[in-house]
């Protein structure tokens, strides 16, 4: 098969740019790929140079790599053609996917050696950076997804008290209603709350946690399966669904998101124009929220549930450092990983420099923020999260279904139940395909191995 001449160009693009640093021999130069410019990109600096400080016998190469939360063609064309970098950011999503594809490499016997445990992070972050019962990545930032935030002058001007959010979906509801405005044409002047705020596919995990579902189940341990059963399609998921639909048709969907279209960016967010009252918050935003909004007076707290589903409830999200397969896995490059993952010194820095919270549960940072009125809250989803997106090969998919799943029911006034079969269906397929191929890859290693 003939490779496309766009292939062609691109993979000599990526060989092309791989050639190693001419530096002195004297250090250890370890390769780093990472997804952020501007203020992220400078603070990651200051922690790549304190660990420079502390090895002055490694040297670290940053440079920048879009990452796709679906793919990541860089990478894979590096990898491709034998110049992967050292270490790499990789979602958490992204880590079984990637491990399955043979993108990166097992660092089981590292972790074991650097007497590294899954005690030593939050369980559903350390979870998500092993596949096949191997360790392919370290746990590095755990985002806590998400908590609530309301502003406490539009409660007041509704005659809600300003110190008590919502607790219930059932009052959450009632809180929307009369906190969404109109004008004598039908205009809306101001949105209570949109539940699928963050896209389809994470306020979709969001709600669907909290109304008590969960949309896979790993195999049982010791079974010997690698392939588990998706479940998106379970009853509470439904519900959930269907909650969301009732939104849509009360609050008018094309109406909430043409209001929403052109205020993306946080600074123009209508939460900060003071248009919304009640939405969906992440811990990153919380800088820019004391940047662009330092007059609102608000509050944050854990998202509402159903009295039968689970309060406090959370997800985890968050970044892990791997070492790409055919790059250069040594003792100075895992140490690299180790001390930006689970090393006090820079779990620290990661939560002050970053705003984002360490995975190394054991981190100083977190003395730090429990007093904190803002950052509390977090922490307290953080501690009590119980879930990542979902452990299999296949989220990015599943992630794109969900997504264009939840635009047909609340758009299309599709039915929830049998978008989200379809959903599972198509997931499960997909998932059963690629652990077969897992399974013939697993195989031939073991042969290789009873040949040496």
């Amino acid at each position: 098969m003939r490779i496309p001449i766009i292939g062609i160009m691109l993979l000599a693009a990526v060989v092309g740019g791989c050639k190693k640093s001419d530096r002195a021999p004297a250090k250890t130069v370890v390769t780093f790929w990472q997804p952020w410019g501007s203020d992220l990109k400078t603070a990651l600096e200051q922690i790549v140079a304190e660990f420079e400080r502390t090895h002055p016998d490694i040297t670290i190469e940053m440079s920048f790599a879009a990452n796709n939360l679906t793919s990541n063609q860089k990478l894979f064309l590096a990898i491709a053609g034998g110049c992967a970098p050292d270490v790499t950011l990789v979602d958490g999503q992204q880590l079984a996917e990637w491990a399955a594809r043979g993108a990166l490499t097992d660092i089981t016997d590292y972790v074991k050696e650097a007497g590294i445990t899954g005690d030593d992070f939050w369980l559903p972050r350390w979870k998500e950076s092993t596949f096949a019962g191997r360790v392919y990545a370290m746990p590095w930032g755990a985002d806590p997804n998400f908590a609530m935030l309301w502003n406490k002058k539009m409660f007041r001007e509704a005659r809600l008290d300003p110190d008590r959010p919502p607790r219930t979906i059932e009052e959450l509801d009632q809180y929307a209603k009369k906190l969404t405005k109109f004008d004598e044409h039908g205009k809306l002047l101001r949105v209570g709350f949109i539940p699928w705020d963050w896209d389809g596919d994470n306020s979709t995990f969001t709600w669907g946690y909290a109304f008590g579902g969960d949309f896979y189940q790993e195999p049982k341990e010791g079974s010997g399966k690698l392939v588990g059963r998706v479940t998106a399609n379970d009853p509470r998921i439904v519900k959930m669904m269907q909650w969301m639909q009732t939104h849509a048709k009360m609050f008018d969907v094309r109406l909430t998101s043409a209001f929403q279209s052109n205020k993306r960016a946080f600074a123009n967010n209508p939460f900060i124009q003071e248009e919304m009252a009640i939405r969906l918050f992440h811990v990153s935003e919380i800088t820019w929220l004391h940047r662009y909004a330092p007059t609102i007076e608000y509050g944050i707290a854990p998202i509402p549930a159903p009295p039968d589903g689970e309060y406090p409830t959370g997800w985890i999200g968050g970044w892990s450092m791997g070492i790409p397969r055919g790059a250069n896995a040594n003792k100075q490059t895992f140490e690299f990983i180790r001390w930006m993952c689970a090393s006090p010194t820079a779990t620290v820095m990661l939560g002050k420099l970053m705003n984002q919270m360490p995975a190394y549960r054991k981190s100083p940072y977190f003395e730090t923020v429990k007093d904190d009125k803002d950052m509390a809250v977090f922490y307290e989803i953080l501690r009590n999260s119980k879930h990542v997106r979902t452990l299999m090969p296949v989220q990015g998919y599943l992630m794109e279904l969900l997504k264009r799943g939840a635009n047909s029911v609340l758009y299309d006034g599709a039915d929830a139940k049998h978008v989200l079969d379809e959903v599972t269906s198509k997931a499960q397929e997909r998932l059963e395909h690629v652990m077969a191929r897992v399974e013939v890859r697993r195989k031939a290693v073991e042969r290789g191995r009873e040949g040496r």
